[in-house]
């Protein structure tokens, strides 16, 4: 049987944070993979296929813009959207996320009805 779900990542050191997303995404009818690092994502975007990361840039051992950098880097991810989702609301990080490759920066407190929008019409 094929799988007609789109697949989002959730990347995020938060549990709470990653709960509450893949909660949501899961009402609206996505396939959810969830990392807790940044190195955990990458793992995961190697043997999966993802059609959207939702990415924390506040993290240890590897921070977002890391793991936004990797996924560009890669030939096999690059054209992967990646959505920031930060609690931080500095004007220079979310231009250098846009600038980096990110498709959209959303920050925390996030409206969650908002980003499931986005990434359908990312999607779409």
């Amino acid at each position: 049987m094929k799988n007609d779900k789109h697949t989002v990542l959730l990347v995020d050191d938060s549990a709470t944070n990653n709960l509450l997303l893949q909660v949501v995404f899961e009402q609206n009818g996505f396939a959810v993979e969830v990392a807790f690092s940044g190195k955990d994502a990458l793992k995961i975007l190697k043997r999966k296929h993802i059609d959207v990361v939702l990415l924390d840039l506040m993290m240890p051992q590897m921070s977002g813009f890391e793991v936004l950098t990797a996924i560009k880097e890669n030939p096999d991810t690059k054209n992967v959207p990646v959505l920031i989702v930060s609690a931080d609301s500095e004007q220079a990080d979310e231009e250098k996320a846009i600038e980096m490759g990110a498709e959209h920066y959303f920050e925390k407190p996030l409206q969650l009805n908002e980003i499931v929008e986005k990434v359908k019409s990312i999607l779409a």
